[in-house]
């Protein structure tokens, strides 16, 4: 017995209405299909398309993650310009006194 080929649009397109349709019945005569056969599909589409969809990182994330990379670095200058700044101040008044 020969093996048949479908091609893949088909299939695509045999799941799809599948699931737009009450009788499953009615649409696999209509396509020249065997019921089961467009059960197996239906559970073939939805393991390919089940195990892990990939989220698009949104550009807004992104942005968001540099600002606050960015935030950090500001942060840590601000904070080393206070150490300064505390530092000198304190020489200073010690020059004075001499």
């Amino acid at each position: 017995m020969k093996k048949r080929y479908y091609r893949p649009e088909l299939k695509e397109q045999a799941v799809r209405l599948s699931y737009q349709r009450e009788n499953i019945k009615e649409l696999a005569d209509e396509l020249g299909l065997e019921v089961q056969r467009i059960y197996k599909w239906r559970k073939a589409a939805k393991t390919t398309i089940s195990p892990k969809p990939e989220k698009a990182v949104p550009d807004d994330t992104l942005e968001v993650k540099r600002l606050r990379k960015a935030l950090r670095e500001k942060e840590l200058e601000l904070e080393i310009l206070k150490k300064a700044v505390y530092i000198f101040s304190k020489s200073d008044g010690k020059s004075m006194d001499l």
